[in-house]
């Protein structure tokens, strides 16, 4: 696995991480409504997205079905613990 790949896997595990967190922490206070569950998304995504930027205008999209991998490895092994 290349440097940039590993920092990618990196913050796609972190992201996770930090949304389902979040989304605990929220839900907590209540039931969480659809803006509520969009932002806790759309902030866990930000540094996804980010790190992304440099790549070429093809490369996201042939990265996508690996993203979608590790995002969804990580929410498991999250939901393990």
């Amino acid at each position: 696995m290349t440097p940039d790949a590993r920092e990618l896997h990196r913050v796609i595990t972190a992201s996770v991480r930090e949304l389902l967190e979040t989304a605990r922490l929220e839900a907590q206070a209540g039931m969480m409504d659809d803006a509520q569950l969009e932002r806790v998304i759309f902030r866990a995504a930000a540094p996804i997205v980010h790190s992304l930027t440099p790549l070429t205008e093809a490369q996201p999209g042939d990265l996508l079905p690996n993203i979608v991998r590790v995002m969804l490895a990580a929410f498991l092994e999250e939901q393990a613990r």
